[in-house]
């Protein structure tokens, strides 16, 4: 008999594996899109060319993401993934076996709604079927698993571009077409979510799934009464987007939605996208050695996701934001001031002058990974998914992952030009909006360790009154 702690993580291990695959975009997709091979095959991509093959796939997830809400309230969250795969596997499979350009935009905007519609579930998903005590860590393995895609896409990339041919570049696409039928075929055997299934009115199902992930039969009833009693006060008409910016929500909804795009604003993806070019401008002079460099960052950001994995439910939520978002700024402020009196411009690209800024250039791109990894990475999901009532999530959600991606789409479209025309304007930009977000984290954001996810919401509920110098707190 498996004991039931066990098989929560077994069965988030497999539902994020669509983080996996995520990952192995994120981290291949660079390394692809500057292999020699590619560019005899395809043609070389300029800029702004590269910048819209590589953003594309971030529209399209944004746009699925916004539907992802309905499907998964309506098909539930189990099948709400599982559907996601299936678009995922069929749009690498067209990306593995493409001949011609649009091809490649056309198979990576249809990869893009499977991702969409399944990541933007997966976080829902792990949260309603985790007990509180170990919800964070829980739902923080679908981050450990994108980390871990991304290190790997780096070094398929790194070893495939050693291949003559077509293949060197096909091959983590390859890679992606197997994972993706991995992933649809074990999601069909994932249970309902015990919340979905209340929610519906299927209160025996819900207590057969509680009872297979629950330590105790009295911890079952006593969750049972608590969900049932949470749904109860709730309206019992279907969820609408309109709703969850009505004045009782609105103040959680706003901070998720800028908790998520804050999220990307960060810069993360413009240094996981383009690592090959950052390494480039600071000084790396071969292919080979930027994409060995960007390997290293994807091993540095499984590394420090690791501790932020174990102990994101003893940290809490509040300190590793706050904690994290000042980080991250110092790194990169640090990176524009360095470009700002040791970079310029040469024939239309950046450059950086001396070993010593380029080699702290570098240390602190992997310092800024690593504070990027054991906070924001792993805490803001999680947060931005908890704090919301269990009838308005998926919607909610859904609203979350569509900024996040948008932002990500921005900056990602932008990343190639605005790296290529200011060498540092983009690290003062990011390092900016990380301080600005914490600033706002620690005014305004509440600390929900320890909680259920009905217990957060009196945390919503609750009023806050300044008298004096004191706070107090009225329900």
């Amino acid at each position: 008999m498996v004991p039931a702690t066990t098989r929560i993580y077994l069965i988030a291990l497999h539902t994020s594996l669509a983080g996996m695959l995520w990952g192995l975009d994120t981290g291949s997709i660079g390394p692809i899109t500057q292999m020699e091979q590619f560019s005899s095959s395809i043609g070389h991509l300029s800029s702004g060319v590269l910048g819209i093959y590589v953003a594309c796939i971030l529209l399209s997830a944004s746009l699925s993401s916004l539907c992802s809400g309905y499907i998964a309230d309506l098909l539930s969250r189990k099948y709400g993934i599982l559907t996601g795969g299936i678009i995922v596997l069929l749009g690498t499979i067209i990306s593995a076996s493409a001949k011609t350009f649009p091809v490649l935009v056309c198979a990576r905007l249809i990869t893009g709604i499977g991702q969409g519609q399944s990541i933007s579930v997966v976080t829902i998903y792990l949260c309603e079927i985790s007990p509180g005590e170990i919800r964070g860590t829980v739902a923080a393995v679908l981050q450990l698993l994108i980390t871990v895609g991304i290190a790997l896409g780096y070094f398929v990339a790194y070893a495939s571009s050693r291949i003559g041919g077509e293949l060197a570049w096909r091959t983590p696409f390859i890679l992606e077409v197997s994972m993706a039928a991995v992933f649809v075929s074990g999601m069909a055997f994932m249970p309902y979510s015990p919340r979905w299934l209340i929610q519906r009115g299927r209160i025996d199902e819900a207590r057969a799934v509680l009872q297979k992930l629950r330590a105790s039969s009295e911890l079952v009833e006593d969750e049972l009464c608590l969900i049932k009693g949470s749904l109860e006060e709730q309206s019992q008409e279907d969820a609408s987007y309109r709703e969850i910016f009505q004045k009782r929500y609105i103040r959680r909804s706003i901070l998720g939605v800028f908790l998520m795009s804050s999220q990307m604003l960060c810069g993360i993806d413009a240094v996981l996208y383009y690592a090959p070019i950052l390494f480039t401008q600071a000084g790396f002079t071969s292919n080979r050695a930027a994409f060995l460099a960007s390997g290293v960052s994807g091993i540095i950001n499984l590394i420090f996701t690791i501790p932020a994995q174990l102990w994101v439910d003893k940290w809490g939520r509040k300190f590793p934001l706050i904690g994290g978002g000042v980080s991250i700024a110092t790194c990169f402020m640090a990176i524009g001031t360095l470009y700002a009196i040791y970079g310029g411009k040469a024939d239309g690209q950046v450059y950086l002058s001396g070993k010593g800024p380029q080699w702290a250039v570098i240390i602190l791109i992997y310092m800024f990974v690593a504070s990027f990894s054991c906070s924001w990475a792993v805490v803001i999901k999680i947060y931005a998914c908890e704090i919301i009532p269990t009838r308005l999530r998926a919607k909610a959600c859904a609203v979350q992952q569509l900024s996040n991606w948008l932002v990500n789409f921005t900056v990602a479209l932008t990343t190639p030009l605005f790296l290529r025309a200011s060498p540092s304007g983009p690290y003062f930009l990011f390092g900016s909006a990380a301080l600005f977000t914490a600033v706002v984290c620690h005014f305004l954001m509440p600390e929900t360790k320890g909680k259920s996810l009905e217990e957060i919401g009196d945390l919503f509920e609750m009023t806050p009154q300044v008298v004096g110098h004191s706070v107090s707190i009225v329900t």
